[in-house]
């Protein structure tokens, strides 16, 4: 596999859980670490391990993702 790395911003202000829509990808800390992605009303995925996680209700912190990987060029 390739090592890849990603930027991505986290939103400052908290929402409520059932605001996010299924996919969206979010975050339960304000720095965005260990981003995870609504996939039905009450489950989430993580992603660093594609486990399902069962999710009541909460808050937590939108995450977006940039639209094009960080490239590590060699340097000449």
């Amino acid at each position: 596999m390739n090592t890849v790395e990603y930027s991505a911003l986290a939103d400052r202000t908290a929402v409520e859980w059932s605001s996010l829509q299924n996919y969206e990808m979010f975050s339960l800390s304000a720095d965005g670490s260990f981003p995870m992605i609504k996939v039905s009303r009450s489950k989430a995925v993580r992603i660093a391990d594609r486990q399902v996680m069962m999710v009541g209700s909460g808050r937590c912190f939108r995450v977006s993702l940039s639209n094009h990987p960080n490239q590590n060029k060699p340097q000449p």
